[in-house]
């Protein structure tokens, strides 16, 4: 008989971070929800979810009920609506449910990652001569994608472009670096196509979620802008990414993120459908993520078309602590090596657990 659920431990972490700044928040504190899903036979799965409100709705305080409805251990509760999606809360349900079901079976989950995956690095301050040190730092670990962050007003937006386009501008052109820009709903829809062209001598190749809205939104502005747009609060699931590949082809971009559409499965189909319609996407993630969500992540990696960039595993660069053992970052030049251990292919520190986490509820079967 295989294994089921049996217990499930559901945790509100917050770990302290290097100070993290773009247009919609500035953060100091890894703040996550972390689920523990112990099975019959003692293997235990965990999963990790960080919602924002402004991406999907959710928040730390909403989560942890919307986990106890969908769990496995309470499948009858005709609570749960199923048009209302949940995709915070259920990226933690997805993760425990397939490290645990793995570990039961003593597989891994990880796959090999394609050797030319490269992790890009993320600028932006209020501060330009702090993004000229940070870029400057990025080169010397030998990252060669780049994402800014704007929207901290337009003379040190200005700013930023300027210090950056000095370090990198030339390289840009000789198509050895890349640069992209982040707006974070930053802008005003009347103004997106003239901020857009405004961009272009930077090398700037696409432009972030420049306002929020729909994806009919992003679709219409994109018609009318000099560079692709991306999505990326403005895509969840995969209804709204047919609606980006059949209205726009490659004019948007889509940011993919697992916090964001409900752990690997949905990203997954997410991701084969960008690429079936020759749409450029990203594997993004969101700040703070602990090695939880990283090995989840090169989970993903592994098992989709390659993406155009790829944001995450940062672990130590941004948290001064991690879950995990061992603590999950990239590489030198951004590059990520396979998880060949059992399940996601991580460990976590049962005592980080209790040193970052407060235990929110425990659900029995």
């Amino acid at each position: 008989m295989s294994a089921r659920p049996v217990k499930l431990d559901i945790y509100r972490t917050a770990i302290p971070m290097r100070s993290f700044e773009h247009a919609a928040a500035t953060r100091n504190l890894a703040e996550a929800v972390v689920v523990r899903l112990e099975m019959s036979d003692g293997s235990v799965g965990w999963g990790e979810t960080l919602p924002r409100k402004y991406v999907t709705g959710e928040t730390l305080e909403t989560v942890p009920d919307d986990i106890e409805r969908m769990s496995p251990l309470n499948p009858a509760d005709e609570s749960v609506d199923a048009s209302v999606p949940k995709p915070a809360a259920a990226c933690a349900l997805d993760l425990a449910l397939v490290d645990a079901d793995a570990k039961a079976e003593g597989k891994s989950l990880g796959g090999p990652i394609p050797h030319n995956i490269r992790v890009s690095g993320v600028l932006g301050s209020a501060d330009p001569a702090r993004t000229s040190r940070r870029l400057r730092m990025m080169r010397l670990y030998g990252l060669r994608d780049f994402k800014l962050k704007l929207g901290f007003g337009d003379d040190t937006d200005t700013e930023n472009l300027r210090v950056v386009h000095k370090q990198i501008g030339k390289a840009i052109r000789d198509l050895e670096y890349t640069l992209r820009v982040d707006v974070n709903g930053g802008w005003a829809a009347e103004e997106i196509p003239d901020r857009v062209a405004a961009l272009k001598p930077f090398g700037v190749c696409v432009v972030e979620q420049p306002v929020f809205g729909p994806p009919e939104t992003l679709i219409e502005l994109a018609q009318r802008c000099e560079l692709p747009l991306m999505a990326d609060e403005s895509l969840i699931t995969i209804a709204d990414t047919n609606k980006f590949v059949h209205a726009t082809g490659k004019k948007v971009w889509m940011n993919v993120r697992l916090s964001k559409s409900g752990g690997i499965g949905p990203c997954g189909k997410i991701a084969e459908a960008a690429a079936q319609a020759g749409a450029p996407f990203v594997i993004g993630c969101m700040v703070g993520e602990s090695g939880i969500l990283s090995a989840a992540q090169r989970v993903l990696l592994a098992k989709i078309p390659k993406p155009k960039f790829v944001e995450g595993n940062y672990g130590k660069f941004l948290l001064a602590d991690d879950l995990t053992k061992p603590s999950l970052r990239f590489g030198y030049g951004g590059k990520l090596k396979t998880l060949t251990g059992p399940g996601l292919g991580v460990t976590v520190s049962e005592r980080k657990i209790t040193r970052y986490g407060t235990l929110i509820k425990t659900l029995h079967a």
